[in-house]
């Protein structure tokens, strides 16, 4: 057996005569800090278990060596008990297996993982597919488009432009449904002004104060948006210390940032981990290049493909006209036969690993 790293500290006997007890989630305690670890990696409570002796608490968790592999695991682990005052004392390295032994503070226990690889567990979990749709540009359009949207399944996220005619009465009419909204920000794109991104983006030549204003004057406006998207930005979103300010400014408001994706090099998502800022990233666009059958067939094939590799596809969509309506109606109903689940974005399980380490 190989050792993680080297400790005078010796892990404690286990009581033969300890039971093996599904996990008690109590709040702030060394348990409630481990459990919830476990649970972010996405493991059902059903499968990970705790043993108590006198001196030291264990707890199994198994891991679906197809979803992550054990050095991510343990990076989690260590990262984020540390994180809530735990001290690492040394952990142990054997095929498909990592024990890791860890103390607290106030308190003589100490707590063994013990993380390891069980195809058999796992082998039967069926895995569930979920998409994230967000439909941008709404501010623009009223009436009964507006409606036929609304109609959509809730779970759609509407992404609504600040400034517009029908900004405010959107987000109050998806606030009442329970739907979720975000703050469609224009940025700069590649060829601005030419190509233009709607009233008062956020430009590279602007300073911090600058856009500070800009976001807190769109905040304002829509403040029951819950996070908030790029529109165009292929340039701003390129450049970080303009993505900085823009950060700051939503998480001082406790507002998340999907990264729209215009550009290959958009730094938007990695500077919004950096900041420690929730975020997400769009996966693909629906209706680009077109609305056509054999776009939507090849767009489907792709959100299946992703699907086998990530927990969750997010995709954006635009609400221009009734006929992106009816595609999108269509695209939801051909998802769903493909065994889709729509979710918003504050429902995606997964596990922001910057904020932790």
């Amino acid at each position: 057996m190989k050792a993680i790293s080297p400790s005078a500290t010796k892990i404690l006997p286990k009581d033969k005569k300890a039971q093996e007890t599904t996990i008690d989630n109590t709040k702030n305690t060394p348990e409630s800090v481990i459990t919830t670890t476990i649970e972010k990696l996405g493991i059902p409570k059903s499968y990970f278990h705790k043993r108590n002796t006198e001196n030291l608490t264990i707890f199994n968790v198994p891991i679906d060596k197809s979803e992550m592999d054990l050095v991510y695991a343990n990076m989690i682990f260590k990262g984020e008990l540390e994180r809530n005052g735990a001290k690492f004392i040394k952990g142990t390295d054997s095929a498909g297996k990592q024990k890791l032994l860890f103390s607290f503070p106030d308190t003589a226990k100490q707590y063994e993982i013990n993380i390891f690889y069980d195809n058999n567990l796992y082998r039967n979990k069926q895995k569930k597919r979920t998409i994230t749709i967000v439909v941008d540009d709404f501010g623009t359009i009223g009436g009964d488009l507006l409606t036929g949207f609304l109609a959509l399944d809730k779970e759609v996220c509407f992404s609504i432009f600040p400034e517009e005619e029908y900004s405010v009465q959107t987000m109050k009419l998806a606030k009442e449904q329970g739907r979720l909204t975000l703050i469609h920000i224009p940025m700069e794109p590649i060829g601005y002004p030419e190509v233009n991104p709607g009233k008062n983006p956020i430009l590279v030549q602007y300073d911090e104060r600058q856009i500070e204003k800009i976001m807190t004057r769109f905040i304002e406006q829509l403040p029951y948006c819950v996070g908030a998207n790029n529109h165009m930005g292929s340039l701003a979103t390129t450049d970080e210390e303009v993505m900085n300010s823009v950060m700051a400014i939503l998480k001082k408001h406790n507002k998340f940032f999907l990264d729209s994706r215009t550009t290959n090099v958009s730094v938007a998502y990695s500077v919004a981990q950096k900041n420690h800022l929730k975020s997400y990233r769009n996966d693909l666009f629906l209706d680009s290049p077109n609305i056509s059958q054999s776009t939507m067939d090849a767009k489907l094939n792709q959100i299946i493909e992703l699907s086998n590799r990530n927990q969750n596809v997010i995709a954006i969509t635009h609400c221009h006209n009734y006929d992106k309506l009816d595609y999108l109606k269509r695209f939801i109903n051909r998802l769903k036969a493909a065994g889709f689940t729509l979710i918003p974005l504050t429902d995606i399980d997964k596990y922001n690993v910057p904020e932790i380490l």
